[in-house]
């Protein structure tokens, strides 16, 4: 009985570290795409807009296509202005030219789906931001990285260029890495 006691003690005391463990990964991924959902907002402020992207605008879009990882996030950006325009969020699982994005978010999507979504988007006025492996290297033109544990970021500035998006030298200044 002693050592049924003992097997299950070391059981139950597994299983609660398993679970505070997978509860602070949790907090962790949630504060990552809060920190990611504020460097959304910080992006929109360091570029300079053109103003004919604005002319029939209602609103400063910022659209998250295939997964959403923020979970409600970017919904507390909503109360925000970018140039006088309040800011939308959309979620779609493929990407939807009507929505007017200014920020496409590209999430994770199945294979390789993502070098299709920037194939559509192409030189439009849009902003691509995303944190997947060679984001930058395949077209996108924000992608987050991980340095020494913090979050960063690296800017194709080549791609940018192409659509009319041109940064303000404080966001180059603090980029990781300029393509």
């Amino acid at each position: 009985m002693n050592k049924l006691n003992i097997v299950l003690r070391k059981y139950l005391l597994l299983i609660l570290v398993s679970i505070s463990w997978c509860g602070l990964v949790h907090a962790d991924l949630n504060r990552e795409y809060q920190l990611k959902a504020a460097y959304l907002l910080n992006f929109a402020r360091f570029i300079y807009w053109p103003e004919e992207k604005f002319a029939t605008a209602e609103y400063f879009n910022i659209c998250v296509v295939g997964d959403n990882p923020f979970g409600d996030s970017l919904d507390q950006l909503s109360n925000k202005k970018i140039k006088n325009k309040k800011i939308k969020i959309t979620y779609q699982k493929e990407y939807i030219e009507e929505n007017q994005c200014h920020i496409i978010y590209v999430g994770k999507t199945k294979d390789s789906a993502y070098k299709e979504v920037i194939r559509k988007i192409g030189n439009k006025t849009a902003l691509t931001v995303s944190d997947l492996d060679g984001f930058t290297s395949n077209g996108g033109m924000i992608g987050f990285v991980r340095v020494k544990n913090k979050i960063k970021f690296e800017i194709n500035v080549d791609k940018s260029i192409k659509s009319n998006i041109k940064y303000r030298s404080q966001l180059l200044e603090v980029a990781e890495q300029l393509r």
